[in-house]
């Protein structure tokens, strides 16, 4: 039941708020200790979790076949793109180990938008969401870690479908990327991280399956002294881009078309869980809803 409490928007809010009036920003665990929480009964307690955790269960079991999907896509990505097994390579010659008839340009050329996102105006209450660096891991976007904001936010920065999001700041986080395949209205970045956003003429699968490859690359470009590390809008840009011939990116992508929409259902599901979730704690704490 704490758990669940302290998963709370209000609370992270709160706690955060008591963090800040120091000097030095940091929650001591003296001054965790003195948070008051009012707490049902027991057995209360115990249906409460049980309800909420099927919530989590369900979420689980969504991101596990999201990764599986995923991971299959991955391999096909790899097996005709990165080792050249691609139907017909037998009859196709490879020079300087591109094959005849693809095309080399950048990351730049192959792209409608690349730029930072804003620095928000956090508000619980507010209809914007904006997506921060936590959200971004294993090559996959977990909406449920999104914050609301209330920032007016610039029409090309609204993160759109297929753009592919790379975490730009930072140690540890600096060089994950995720392609953006689900539906949220009024969303966006904080200015940690890059959109990159496919030009029309480039097929969006591929796009994205091409730069979630380049993770551990982009990992290691980046610039600045430590915890200060940025991925600049410029070495992005300048980064190889290979496009194969249409015939053959269009088989790629009616292959994992399908793939990608499951991804995408699941992926909506999981952020209307986990807004259900979070919108049953205080009802169900209030007596509001009988358990």
């Amino acid at each position: 039941m704490i758990y669940y409490l302290f998963k709370r928007k209000e609370m992270f809010s709160y706690i955060q708020s008591l963090s800040a009036q120091a000097a030095q920003p940091n929650l001591n665990i003296t001054r965790l200790g003195q948070i008051r929480i009012s707490l049902p009964p027991y057995d209360q307690q115990r249906q409460i979790s049980f309800i909420l955790s099927a919530y989590d269960d369900l979420i689980e079991n969504n991101r596990r076949r999201i990764q599986l999907l995923e991971e299959a896509a991955r391999l096909l990505y790899k097996e005709w793109f990165v080792r050249l097994r691609f139907p017909g390579h037998e009859h196709v010659k490879i020079k300087d180990g591109v094959p005849e008839g693809w095309k080399e340009m950048t990351i730049g050329e192959a792209s409608s938008f690349l730029g930072r996102g804003i620095t928000p105006k956090y508000d619980d209450k507010a209809q914007g969401i904006v997506i921060n660096q936590k959200c971004i891991r294993n090559r996959l976007v977990n909406m449920s870690l999104a914050r609301h904001q209330s920032k007016d936010v610039p029409p090309n920065k609204m993160v759109q479908h297929g753009d592919v999001l790379i975490n730009s700041t930072g140690e540890g986080t600096l060089g994950r990327v995720a392609q953006f395949l689900c539906q949220v209205e009024n969303c966006t970045v904080d200015s940690h991280i890059t959109i990159t956003r496919p030009a029309e003429d480039i097929p969006k699968l591929y796009f994205g399956y091409r730069i979630l490859l380049m993770e551990d690359y982009l990992a290691k470009m980046g610039r600045g002294a430590t915890n200060q590390t940025e991925l600049s809008k410029t070495t992005i840009s300048d980064i190889l881009f290979i496009l194969p011939p249409k015939s053959l990116v269009e088989d790629f992508e009616l292959i994992v078309g399908n793939t990608s929409k499951q991804i995408q259902i699941l992926t909506s599901q999981n952020y209307k869980l986990a807004k259900a979730r979070d919108l049953l704690l205080p009802r169900l704490m209030n007596g509001e809803l009988a358990v």
